[in-house]
This record gives structure tokens, sequence and C-alpha cells, in this order.
């Protein structure tokens, strides 16, 4: 057997893969594809993150180009990633560094070592309406010797006719969680906090709840910022220098916002948890109503921020919403 992270072409997926990735019924799949050379020309990955979909990738690309060392410095690998805070994928031109129409040309040329060639797409659902339709066309007549790899935590945001031509796979592998003690700390006053709304609320405890409310929005940014920062030293160092400032700055709020939607996650866990505590101390009644209430909230704070809604401003919604929902005590 391969060890893990060797890129040797006789390695498969399952051997070079953490055990949390090879165990998944979508990469046994592609594995089977890899090793009877019937890999599809165009493939979807998608999940929670984006990370795991990146090794999946690496581990198929480095088979497919015999890559002994990064299959992502390979001469015949093209690579793009959203560009600048808006993180977007640009259409561009076709001399212009990582533009859409530079990697249609570059996918249309004769390989490089005279094997395949592999393109993909990072976030893939950050392309614009120009840049999904110059896609379009290469997706739809690939040149020979080509597979194309789209990877995504959004994928329905990709046009119904992107997401058709190519094979779906969804990987249900959760982002590697960092244990922060602040965090710990952050969720046990989250619940806390929601004790005091279902106490009840009234002229001695709105000061407190209020209070509350705001220092665990202010401390949410901090903690956020604080992971999106240590883990963004750690990855810089293992960075292109060919990497541009735009693509960095994109890699970077592409990091944050991947750490926000697994915090955001843990606040719904930690939600539901009080509401089987509430249960307990209720005569076995759920609060059914108002954890609906909760988590439809939410979900609503999470898609502000997904169109760039004030992030501050977001939790703010979230934190007051749920003032009224929890007081009522339904």
């Amino acid at each position: 057997m391969c060890a893990k992270n060797n890129f040797s072409k006789s390695s498969t997926l399952c051997n070079v893969l953490p055990d949390t990735l090879s165990s998944c019924r979508a990469v046994q799949v592609l594995d089977r594809s890899l090793s009877q050379n019937r890999l599809a020309h165009g493939i979807l990955l998608h999940g929670e993150s984006l990370s795991s979909l990146e090794k999946i990738v690496r581990s198929i690309t480095a088979h497919l180009l015999e890559s002994n060392g990064d299959p992502f410095e390979h001469p015949d690998c093209f690579i793009l990633r959203p560009s600048g805070k808006a993180r977007i994928i640009k259409v561009g031109k076709s001399d212009e560094a990582n533009s859409m129409r530079k990697l249609v040309v570059d996918m249309a040329k004769s390989s490089n070592q005279g094997g395949r060639k592999v393109g993909i797409l990072l976030d893939a659902d950050r392309m614009n309406p120009a840049s999904a339709n110059a896609f379009l066309k290469t997706l739809e007549e690939p040149p020979v010797g080509t597979t194309l790899f789209l990877l995504s935590t959004r994928p329905y945001d990709l046009l119904d006719t992107i997401r058709s031509r190519c094979l779906n796979f969804r990987i249900p592998a959760k982002m590697e969680s960092k244990e922060n003690p602040k965090w710990i700390k952050w969720v046990a006053d989250y619940r806390e906090w929601l004790g005091l709304l279902i106490n009840g609320v009234n002229k001695e405890s709105i000061p407190h709840i209020m209070m509350g409310a705001y220092g665990l929005n202010a401390r949410f940014q901090n903690i956020l910022k604080e992971m999106t920062e240590q883990e963004w030293e750690f990855q810089k160092k293992s960075l292109h220098q060919s990497i541009s400032a735009e693509e960095k700055d994109a890699m970077e709020a592409g990091l944050s916002k991947g750490y926000r939607k697994e915090l955001f996650a843990q606040i719904q866990g930690a939600t539901a948890q009080f509401a089987r505590d509430v249960e307990s101390l209720n005569n076995g009644q759920l609060p059914t109503t108002a954890l609906h209430r909760a988590t439809e909230i939410l979900e609503k704070s999470v898609g502000l921020m997904e169109i760039n809604f004030n992030q501050v401003a977001a939790l703010e919604l979230f934190f007051l919403s749920s003032l009224r929902v929890w007081s009522s005590k339904r």
C-alpha cells in the first residue's frame, strides 16, 4: 500500500487520502473509474469543505499526470481560482493570468509533456455570467485527453447547463474542526444567554440580555478573525510565488467564509441542544416552534452574509430575533 500523501502514479485514491475521505462512497466510485481509465471529462465535486475537495482532486491529478511531485505545479495542470475581495472568477483576456479566457486557451493547446491535461476551477460557483459562458463551450467540447474539475461548496449557484454536463459527486466531509478554547467558551456563554431569555425578559434582565448579545457578537468577530489569520499564516507558506495578490485576497476571504460556515453550524447545534435541555425541564415538551423559528432565523442570517450583507449586522439580527423567539417560551 502506498504511503499517505505519496503522489505515485501507482497509488489509488483510497490509499493516499485520509480515511475520512477514502471511506466516502463518491471517492470509491471515482477511484474505480480512475483505475479503469474511465474517468469522465467533466467532474463536479461539491461539499461543505473546499479543502477536502482539493485533497481529492490533488490525488486524482497526480495519477492522471503521473506526477511524483505536487501535481498542482505540473505544467499540464491549469488552475483557475477567484480573485479580489469580491472573489470572482473573471473572464479576462486570453493572455491575462488567472482568467477564464486564459484557461480556455491553455486547455486547447497541446500537452506540454505529451500526456493528459487537467483543468481545475476552485470555487467554481464564483464564475460570473461571462466566465460561465466562456467556459461552457470547453466543457461541451473538451480537447482530447482533457479532464476538467469543478469544485464548489454552492453547486446550485452554477448554471444548470454546466452542472448537467458534469458528473456530480457530493463529498459529505466537513471542514476539519480546530479546537479553539475561546470558541468553546463562546458556545457555553451563548447557551447561558439563551437561558436568560427563556427565564423571561423584564426591566432587570433586559440590560444583561442586550449587553450579552452585543458581547457575543463582538467576541464572534474576534474569534473568526483570529482563526482565519492563524490558518492563513500557515497556508501562505506553501503558496506558489506565481499566485497574485488578488488571488491571495480571494483565498483568505474564502477561508474566513469557510470557518464562518462551520461556526454557524455549531451555533445551530448548540441551539438544538439547548432546546433538548429545555425539554427535559419542561415535562418532556420540546419547544418545537421556538427551535424551528430560531433555525429559520439563523439560516436567514447565513443567507444574508452569502450576498455580502454586513457580517456584524447579520449576527445582530439573529440575536435580536432570538430574543423574541425564546422569551415567548413557545
